[in-house]
């Protein structure tokens, strides 16, 4: 065997990332909390590449956006991999629409209910009252969890998946599309998608 025709050594794969497109009802808590939540997750070996949107409050409109968005990449050769639409129940006459045209547009809609102050809630504590949406916004600030409608810079996104096993326990019938019972959230879904656990 001629010299330097030895065997070649593989080199292991590189795990493509998977790109994944989250529209937000919130312009400023869940937008910055998806962001926050993907490079915590990036550190620990995750692969996503996430990308958010928000539009306000919304349901239906949320995910229309969402189409629009996933339309305009996929005709760009920019096709995401999953995408998903983060959205309270809160007082929302549109709501109903949103999960039709989800279904329809085979979007994953994460619903939380009351809203999502009450994920983020559960990365401080086990605790399950249902409580007004005022209340849940002084209750996360006296957590130190949000300042007005920002997470402040010690928020604890290393106990994520201690809110999932809360979510979950609250929600034994959890799924994307579903208003489960208040409290409730079905972000969960999400944590799994950025950390490849689950794809449709």
């Amino acid at each position: 065997m001629a010299h330097g025709q030895g065997k070649r050594t593989r080199r292991p794969r590189r795990r493509v990332a998977r790109r994944i497109l989250v529209v937000t009802e919130g312009t400023k808590t869940e937008p910055v909390y998806v962001e926050g939540l993907g490079r915590y997750l990036r550190s620990a070996g995750a692969t996503a590449i996430v990308k958010t949107a928000s539009v306000g409050k919304d349901p239906l409109k949320v995910v229309q956006k969402c189409v629009e968005q996933r339309d305009d990449a996929a005709s760009k050769e920019k096709s995401y991999d999953e995408c998903e639409c983060i959205v309270d129940v809160d007082e929302h006459k549109s709501l109903d629409d949103a999960i039709d045209l989800a279904g329809r547009e085979r979007i994953t809609l994460l619903i939380s209910n009351l809203k999502f102050e009450v994920w983020l809630r559960w990365h401080a504590e086990d605790r399950r009252s249902a409580l007004t949406s005022s209340q849940l916004d002084e209750h996360a600030t006296k957590l130190d969890l949000v300042k007005g409608k920002m997470l402040t810079p010690s928020f604890p996104f290393d106990k994520v998946h201690d809110a999932c096993e809360v979510a979950r326990s609250a929600d034994p019938d959890m799924r994307a599309g579903r208003k489960g019972p208040n409290p409730s959230s079905a972000m969960p879904i999400l944590v799994d998608l950025m950390e490849g656990k689950r794809a449709r």
